[in-house]
């Protein structure tokens, strides 16, 4: 885990909280969690610190499985043309039904318009694990 993603993770949490809280996350993705996480924790304006954004525009998704398996993250730090060492990487691995995929055991619970508080943990769980998997590429 890298310190400064764990600090922002614990400064911005609130924030992510509150955007799945009022988002209808029924049809939502792997990718737009990691969305998720880049605009609420890791681009927040009002952290005052060094910190260089990423572009939630041109996070890549590696999926080379075939029902299931894992999915690769690329998160691009703002820059014209990023360098090899500005790209941050976090995984997920996945699976076919709600039975063995956790997103979409999250998604099959009882579900109104918004999630439920139950499904709003959950899902913050799933993006904590993500966060806790990133890394620097190089």
């Amino acid at each position: 885990m890298i310190k400064e993603i764990v600090d922002k993770w614990d400064r911005n949490k609130n924030r992510l909280e509150d955007a799945i809280r009022t988002t209808d996350m029924e049809d939502a993705s792997y990718q737009t969690l990691v969305e998720l996480i880049v605009q609420h924790i890791l681009n927040n304006p009002e952290d005052d610190d060094d910190w260089d954004n990423f572009k939630v525009e041109q996070i890549h998704e590696i999926d080379d499985g075939d029902y299931q398996g894992t999915l690769l993250f690329l998160i691009p730090k703002n820059r014209y043309q990023p360098d090899e060492d500005e790209y941050l990487v976090t995984y997920v691995n996945y699976g076919s039904c709600s039975g063995c995929d956790t997103l979409q055991k999250i998604q099959s619970y009882d579900y109104n318009d918004l999630p439920t508080c139950r499904q709003v943990n959950d899902y913050m769980r799933l993006c904590l694990h993500l966060i806790q998997n990133m890394k620097y590429i190089y």
